[in-house]
């Protein structure tokens, strides 16, 4: 045990110079990228389209395994504190909680009950997004600031390519026998090993040690750096309209009640191969935009993206128009899968990254992780027309926000102090 305390605290990326560092990295991370787009099909698709069509899944089940990665996400912001007092190495840490969950979606697959799947299904999710500070800590440090977009967008382009390859291949083998699914659950696990090993292997120094002993100290990040908080406030609002109907999409194309009922095949397409194939398509672009552009206008600009998509979505059965809705969605998330990752390296100060980084996931998995759970109850309320419109609005109102900021949106490192912080109040 002693043997390998000491290998994890080891710093891997002593010696190496900065463009070794940068090019090891880059390696691996596409390795990475190809391991995360298989388990994005199940996060996505796969997981949820499960539950309802193998094991009747109820609302309550649902709402938790929609909710699942976001839930891993408040964990992070414990995970972080508690990690930094650890003395092991960013990769480590990173590595760990993908092994967590490989181990679990194993365990879902010989699952023959809906409390035991649900189980090994969400604590598998949990662990696979829990890990998210840690590798944009490794991200900060062996990635040149002003090309961080350019190389973690291939990444991303892997990512989605073989999401969109892993949802065709998925639907059509369950639309062949639906048994099939312990096999889709067992090449979902074996990918998490997979990221795993990768992650492990990338350079890495230790994790810096927390300054706070309170496990949500980092909290106060929002308070101390008020510009960096009243973007989190902005971006609460607008993750919230989007992260509510996540799985809502699913469900609306998947059950009978809403009418259409999809196939395996229509709902990978809708929901992971159209706007995979938008977001590999438009990542390149969004990541040049990322490095160079004003962070706050790109911002707003997915915000405008986001919002036609799902407002659209919601408003029609007719198939072409969700495609195209998903489309959108899909260009949106080609950017806001960068900005969401690596905005926090334009804020935080050195040493800082992970902490800031733990904040920002954290917040993202409170609304992840009450999102899905009120919307299952507000679509039977208010139906799902009104849920795209809802959605809609709160979009715009979360961009109009972002107005006053923009003068701030090429900031570089460190907290702009509070007392020097005048929002304009939105009219």
């Amino acid at each position: 045990m002693f043997g390998f305390r000491a290998r994890w605290s080891e710093d891997t990326s002593a010696g190496l110079d900065a463009e070794t560092r940068t090019r090891r990295t880059f390696r691996l991370d596409l390795a990475r990228g190809v391991c995360r787009g298989i388990l994005t099909s199940g996060t996505q698709t796969f997981g949820l389209f499960i539950a309802i069509r193998v094991f009747q899944a109820g609302d309550m089940s649902k709402a938790l395994i929609g909710s699942a990665p976001f839930i891993g996400m408040l964990v992070s912001l414990l995970l972080v504190h508690y990690a930094s007092k650890s003395g092991f190495r960013k990769s480590v840490l990173g590595a760990l909680p993908a092994a967590v969950c490989g181990v679990l979606l194993f365990a879902a697959a010989f699952a023959n009950t809906l409390t035991t799947y649900t189980v090994c299904l969400v604590l598998a999710f949990m662990a696979l997004t829990s890990l998210v500070p840690f590798l944009t800590a490794i991200y900060n440090d062996n990635y040149p600031e002003d090309q961080r977009g350019k190389y973690f967008s291939r990444s991303v382009l892997a990512l989605v390519l073989v999401s969109v390859i892993a949802g065709f291949l998925g639907s059509a083998a369950m639309d062949a026998d639906l048994d099939n699914y312990r096999w889709i659950l067992v090449t979902l696990g074996m990918a998490a090993l997979g990221k795993a090993c990768v992650v492990y292997a990338m350079p890495s120094g230790i994790i810096e040690n927390g300054e706070h002993k309170n496990p949500l100290g980092n909290l106060k990040l929002v308070f101390e750096d008020r510009n960096f908080g009243y973007v989190l406030l902005t971006w609460f609002i607008m993750g919230f309209a989007n992260l509510w109907t996540l799985p809502l999409r699913v469900d609306y194309i998947t059950s009978s009640k809403y009418g259409i009922e999809g196939s395996a095949l229509f709902v990978a397409l809708i929901i992971t191969v159209i706007p995979d194939l938008m977001r590999a398509l438009s990542t390149p672009f969004l990541a040049r935009l990322f490095d160079k552009m004003n962070f706050i206008v790109l911002r707003m600009i997915l915000n405008l993206l986001f919002a036609i998509g799902v407002g659209l979505f919601f408003l029609t059965k007719d198939p072409y128009l969700i495609a195209t809705a998903s489309a959108f969605i899909g260009m949106a998330f080609g950017g806001g899968a960068i900005a969401w990752s690596l905005w926090v390296t334009k804020y935080a100060p050195p040493g800082k990254v992970a902490a800031y980084m733990s904040v920002h996931v954290g917040l993202t998995g409170v609304r992840g992780t009450i999102g899905p759970m009120l919307g299952f109850w507000m679509v039977n309320q208010v139906g799902p027309v009104n849920i795209g419109l809802i959605s809609f609005s709160m979009m715009i109102i979360a961009t109009v926000m972002l107005i006053p900021e923009i003068k701030h949106g090429r900031r570089k490192r460190g907290p702009i102090p509070a007392e020097d912080f005048e929002p304009i109040e939105p009219k």
